[in-house]
């Protein structure tokens, strides 16, 4: 991995958000993390497969399980759920690798590492804005939830990616 991520290791890229890198060292980091969560993601839609489509289709399941008495029908269901959850828990431990890659960018530049924590709280607002949308945003839609994400993207992307540092 050490190749991949320059002359540093991965153990000090992702664990910790002491230090500093260059804007090569912060492209490396989040290219090796984007293929990361783009395999996560593209196991979770392939799950999804064996998942019914609405909870009524899900209630009928456990409702035939019920009745037939036999739980090997439900096995995959189950399975598929358990590993979706151990997916997106994979998924937050990547988010939090993006805020390290972000945190020692940020030190880099001279400005508060904290700065790099509003990428992964943009992007958790985005996924979670189905849910928030009945209560926080009746009035504006989801939409701009999507384009306020994009804009932090965008601003993380050039401040991180381009600007240069002391390094």
């Amino acid at each position: 991995m050490a190749g991949l991520l320059g002359a540093h290791s991965a153990r000090f890229m992702f664990r910790d958000d002491k230090g500093s890198i260059n804007r090569q060292d912060w492209w490396r980091g989040m290219v090796v993390l984007a293929f990361i969560l783009a395999a996560l993601v593209a196991i979770a839609f392939g799950l999804n497969h064996f998942l019914p489509r609405n909870p009524a289709a899900a209630e009928a399941l456990v409702d035939e399980v019920a009745r037939e008495h036999t739980r090997l029908m439900t096995i995959p269901y189950y399975l598929s759920l358990f590993a979706i959850d151990v997916l997106y828990v994979v998924m937050v431990l990547v988010s939090v690798c993006i805020y390290f890659v972000g945190a020692k960018r940020y030190n880099d530049l001279g400005q508060p590492a904290q700065l790099a924590l509003i990428l992964p709280a943009a992007a958790y607002f985005q996924i979670f804005s189905p849910i928030l949308s009945d209560h926080l945003l009746p009035v504006y839609g989801r939409w701009i939830v999507t384009v306020a994400m994009l804009a932090v993207l965008a601003w993380q992307v050039f401040e991180l990616g381009f600007r240069k540092g002391r390094l």
